[in-house]
């Protein structure tokens, strides 16, 4: 006879436990944080010199600061630019503090030209929107071949990557969604190549225009403000921020 209830006994266990599994929600980047602390912990112990003194770790920062998940927004920018991912306009990236965007010079702009095109202008619109809605600091970087140009409006690569991205960062800040100091343009010219100069295919690769969205360096940047017509909320001067 003990043996009916035991047995009710089970099966109220196993539901009150499935329920609680239905319940439960798993946060990916504190299970990464745990395996890399799990694979130092059983990992071979090395002597390593250190220079600066050991220091304590901020609980409440490190517990209740919002976290810069990249799987989030790379798949709140995959949603968005979807057909132009399908057709190979743009390549999506997304590493540990930022993720990288792609767009071939055939795509923005015209050879040799630093003015976008119409085709250009429909990617970056559907990239600005989803870029204001998300936080992080905004790198835009123009990238060329190792071709040296002959034109008379640029006299090098470097100012020719250099305008591209400029022109970039002034058409994002034009609907007045993205605050300006999150905005930042640089120009690397031939410097910094995808793949080797062998070839026009991989010469058309190493041209290109790429969007690093990255990790805020304040926790209160974190928070994205429109800018308003009276302009930004707060006006101090802020520290450069190392990219």
């Amino acid at each position: 006879m003990w043996m009916v209830t035991f047995g009710d006994l089970m099966s109220l266990l196993l539901c009150f436990f499935v329920l609680l599994l239905s319940f439960s929600t798993m946060d990916p980047a504190m299970f990464k944080e745990v395996s890399g602390s799990l694979k130092q912990a059983f990992g071979v112990q090395r002597e390593q010199i250190v220079y600066d003194l050991p220091r304590g770790v901020d609980i409440v920062s490190r517990e209740f600061s919002p976290v810069f998940n990249t799987e989030e927004i790379l798949e709140k920018i995959k949603s968005t630019i979807k057909l132009e991912l399908i057709k190979g306009l743009i390549e999506i990236e997304a590493l540990e503090d930022r993720v990288i965007l792609r767009l071939n010079d055939d795509v923005t702009f015209e050879p040799g030209s630093a003015e976008l095109k119409k085709t250009g202008l429909s990617v970056l619109t559907k990239l600005r929107t989803v870029v204001s809605d998300v936080p992080g600091e905004i790198m835009v970087e123009g990238h060329t071949d190792d071709i040296p140009i002959r034109s008379r409006f640029f006299s090098s690569n470097w100012k020719l990557s250099a305008d591209r991205a400029a022109a970039v960062v002034e058409f994002f800040l034009q609907k007045n969604t993205i605050a300006p100091r999150r905005m930042a343009a640089v120009g690397y010219g031939p410097s910094r190549p995808r793949v080797a100069n062998d070839s026009p295919e991989h010469r058309a690769k190493n041209r290109r225009v790429e969007f690093i969205i990255l990790q805020p360096p304040r926790p209160e940047m974190f928070e994205v403000i429109p800018v308003t017509e009276k302009g930004l909320p707060d006006q101090e001067i802020l520290p450069p921020v190392p990219f």
